[in-house]
């Protein structure tokens, strides 16, 4: 079975190098659901083409981003933000989404990362 290597594995460099950029840049939800779109799309490459379990388990623990399940903790402390900073309660939701989402956009490219040469080994073979 022919597998593109080159391609996948380019592919894992550039999500990382996405994911750099984010945290670097502090994102905006455009990048960050397109980012966690593309990290969908790989692990799907990657359960589809890889046959080692040792591999595919280390894959499964690299996690889905789902803004919508990130939880902003609201109360009294947020309303008092929002007043000091003039801004509305909404904007001060979303950036706290925003960067509770780069948490795990950390996550996620550090476990790329770590398993970027056993995907290289499984597509080299």
């Amino acid at each position: 079975m022919s597998k593109p290597s080159i391609t996948i594995t380019r592919q894992v460099v550039d999500l990382q190098a996405q994911a750099e950029r984010l945290i670097r840049t502090k994102g905006n939800m455009p990048e960050i659901e397109a980012f966690s779109q593309y990290n969908e799309e790989i692990k799907a490459y990657l359960f589809k083409y890889i046959d080692d379990d040792f591999v595919l388990n280390y894959i499964k623990t690299i996690p889905s981003l789902d803004i919508e399940t990130i939880e902003i903790k609201s109360g009294i402390l947020t309303a008092i933000i929002s007043l000091f900073s003039g801004g509305s309660a909404s904007a001060y939701h979303e950036r706290h989404k925003i960067e509770e989402a780069l948490e795990q956009i950390k996550e996620i490219s550090n476990k790329y990362a770590s398993c970027e040469m056993m995907i290289r080994n499984c597509f080299d073979n």
